[in-house]
């Protein structure tokens, strides 16, 4: 037996050895036994102040919904054009997107994706402000398969939203409280197979969220910028769900989370990709202003815009080519610019849209 333990360690050693140190592996079980948990917290802060990127392994979603979202995901994409178009989103929110181009990056990615949020009534959805969803009528399943895809990723969210408000110095219900009924969205992601040189499944950004779950994806290809400005596979336990830190975290905490850069490179195996990732987002009317706990742990300085989610969500669409003339007008309108440029944080890209479309001299 003790040969036994000694060799399961030396094996699980060596699988941790073959991960890129860059890139913190948690088990999220820790969080929950008394004993463990404080290690848990402290490694969750390490990861988001350093990395900004980890894995987190114990996650509680079968395998099996996950396999049946994927396969939804195949049977989708695989129609043609004509038909997915009938499915297109407006500002990007909801339905079929034909592809972006990430911040400060003029070209398009190669790829495809579909917008799911939550199912609400119409009374809910008008008090929010939120867009119903779009459903194809084929294939059958896509909307109950990714329906419960997204509940499951939605019960995940709250569990780190607390670790992450701990972290943060606040209340345990500190982001659930904002993200409980926030405009999350499950991106269901198509990378083609064989993009030119010139094209590229998805260029370097960062997300504008709070921050993000990615399960496991159907083929390699993301890459994380490491501190060293260096690109770095992301390799990690089978099983594990990989989480990542966004803009709204970032700006809440001062910079003490980071936002990390990252990719999506086609190694060449001539494969295409499938990935479903979950974006985290507080309501449409929350403060993202630094809080001061952050404020004391990044030197009391404010370095980030006092900025609502609406307006930093704004910002991002407009820069990404995704925004409406009726969301350009809001975000002129709400006085975000001055503030963005304060901290000088305001997209480049994004004032020359407006420009272009008249909205700003």
């Amino acid at each position: 037996m003790r040969k036994f333990l000694f060799l399961f360690a030396l094996s699980t050693f060596s699988l941790l050895q073959a991960f890129d140190p860059t890139i913190p592996v948690l088990h999220l079980p820790d969080y929950h036994n008394p004993i463990k948990r404080e290690a848990f917290l402290d490694q969750l802060d390490s990861a988001m102040k350093d990395v900004g990127f980890f894995a987190i392994t114990g996650v509680d979603i079968e395998v099996e919904v996950l396999d049946e979202a994927y396969a939804e995901a195949k049977n989708f994409f695989s129609m043609n054009l004509q038909e997915k178009l009938k499915f297109q989103a407006k500002n990007g929110q909801r339905g079929f997107v034909q592809s972006e181009s990430a911040k400060d990056e003029m070209r398009k990615d190669f790829k495809e994706f579909y917008h799911i949020g939550r199912e609400l009534s119409a009374r809910d959805l008008k008090r929010l402000h939120y867009q119903e969803n779009l459903w194809p009528d084929k294939p059958y399943a896509f909307k109950r398969t990714m329906l419960t895809l997204f509940d499951a990723l939605d019960g995940f969210k709250d569990i780190l939203g607390s670790a992450i408000s701990e972290v943060l110095g606040q209340e345990k219900n500190f982001i659930n409280a904002m993200t409980s009924e926030g405009n999350c969205l499950m991106r269901v992601l198509y990378y083609p197979a064989n993009p030119s040189k010139k094209e590229i499944w998805a260029s370097a950004h960062t997300d504008i969220d709070f921050f993000t779950i990615l399960p496991r994806c159907t083929a390699k290809g993301l890459q994380v910028q490491n501190q060293e400005g260096r690109w770095i596979d992301v390799i990690v336990p089978d099983g594990a769900f990989i989480v990542n830190c966004g803009d709204m975290l970032e700006n809440i905490s001062n910079g003490y989370c980071k936002s990390a850069r990252h990719r999506v490179m086609d190694p060449g195996l001539k494969e295409e990709r499938y990935a479903i990732v979950h974006f985290i987002h507080p309501r449409a009317d929350d403060r993202l202003d630094p809080l001061p706990a952050s404020l004391a742990k990044t030197g009391g300085k404010r370095l980030y815009a006092n900025v609502t989610r609406m307006e930093l969500l704004a910002e991002r669409l407009i820069d990404l080519g995704l925004a409406s003339d009726e969301l350009m007008q809001f975000f002129v309108a709400s006085g975000a610019i001055d503030r963005l440029k304060e901290v000088g944080r305001f997209s480049p890209k994004a004032e020359q849209a407006l420009i272009e479309c008249g909205h700003l001299r």
